[in-house]
């Protein structure tokens, strides 16, 4: 190790060392940890139960230093260092710390203001602009053409709901549900400027709260995940519809935000309150959908996709999207959901491969 390095940890290590003695307290560490707020109570303890090996309650600076350079401890001192760059190093000196994460460990990412975040940092810390969180915008403009080219493209104007070109080859339609792709595809159609609106705001905003934190990957595998469940539970609970818009994705997103909700409940700010949020929204959500199925004037809505979208997205949320600080109670719900969906999906695709007398067109759906 470098003399400058040394240095550096001597700097830290003599910051915290309140008497000068050449040893720091392990509460001297943890209550310089809580200081910083940002810093979960599992960290705190987590670190410091690092830090003690032999259980004396004294750390030197030998073994401070040693701890630090540890790979087994990457993440969780990249975030000690994290918090030392913010809260001690004077802001025109910070430079020359900004790389300190990733010679500590290659799983700290440094932005350009010097922060750091880890793995074992709060959920906060990971929200990212680069790449740019543009997948659910891209996403919707494809949604947008498909309307576009559907609603003027060879057939001159509006017609009834669910014509036109795009909509006879990309709808679901269950007297051709031996075209499988139309399980993906009837996302691309939808009935009007208002349903295609509502479902394109719902998503880029939701989504892009997501993807901020998940990147691009994660939330287009729980959206796809949901548009394909959803056209599955309606062909099962509703043979007779017609299936368009992007429902189930809209709803794999919103309910994927409680999967996240969950997974890092110790690592957020005010979880409880989103959660409420989250629960009130889908419920409004699935109650104007079922009435407007069975009492509304309107075209029905096919709440079957909302739900099936929904399930798939907060089964696949726990186990595809970030786990910040995961427990062993978490890897476990990360096993059952993912077994639960594996077992769910092949059940609904063998119901729709093998129950043919159970598909019969009869009436549209949204």
């Amino acid at each position: 190790m470098s003399k400058k390095w040394k240095t550096y940890y001597d700097s830290i290590f003599s910051k915290y060392d309140k008497d000068g003695n050449g040893q720091m307290d392990v509460q001297e560490l943890a209550t310089m940890l809580r200081e910083n707020n940002e810093v979960s109570e599992k960290l705190v303890k987590k670190l410091v139960k690092s830090a003690d090996q032999n259980n004396d309650n004294r750390i030197n600076i030998t073994e401070f230093t040693e701890m630090m350079l540890d790979k087994r401890y990457k993440a969780l001192f990249g975030q000690y260092m994290r918090s030392y760059v913010d809260f001690v190093v004077p802001r025109d000196k910070r430079g020359m710390f900004r790389q300190v994460g990733r010679r500590v460990g290659s799983d700290i990412e440094v932005d350009g203001r010097g922060r750091t975040s880890s793995i074992d940092g709060t959920y906060e810390d990971g929200f990212s602009c680069f790449p740019p969180p543009v997948c659910m915008v891209l996403v919707s403009i494809a949604e947008i053409i498909c309307f576009i080219l559907n609603e003027h493209v060879g057939r001159g104007g509006t017609v009834e709901p669910g014509g036109g070109p795009i909509a006879e080859v990309l709808i679901y339609n269950p007297e051709k549900r031996q075209e499988c792709w139309r399980f993906l595809t009837y996302m691309f159609v939808h009935i009007g400027w208002v349903h295609l609106t509502m479902n394109l705001l719902t998503q880029i905003f939701l989504g892009l709260a997501l993807e901020l934190r998940n990147r691009w990957y994660r939330v287009l595998t729980v959206y796809m995940a949901g548009v394909v469940a959803g056209s599955l539970v309606t062909s099962i609970m509703d043979p007779g519809v017609f299936l368009a818009g992007a429902s189930g994705g809209v709803y794999a997103i919103l309910t994927a935000h409680l999967s996240n909700i969950i997974i890092n409940w110790s690592e957020m700010a005010y979880p409880i309150i989103q959660l409420i949020i989250f629960i009130l929204l889908i419920a409004a959500d699935v109650s104007t959908a079922i009435h407007n199925r069975y009492q509304g004037d309107q075209t029905p809505i096919g709440y079957a996709a909302h739900f099936g979208g929904a399930l798939a997205g907060f089964l696949v949320g726990i186990w595809v999207l970030k786990n910040v600080e995961p427990t062993k109670k978490e890897k476990y719900l990360w096993w059952a959901a993912f077994v639960v969906y594996v077992l769910l999906m092949g059940v609904a695709i063998i119901m729709n491969v093998f129950w043919k007398g159970h598909f019969l067109a009869t009436a549209w759906g949204v």
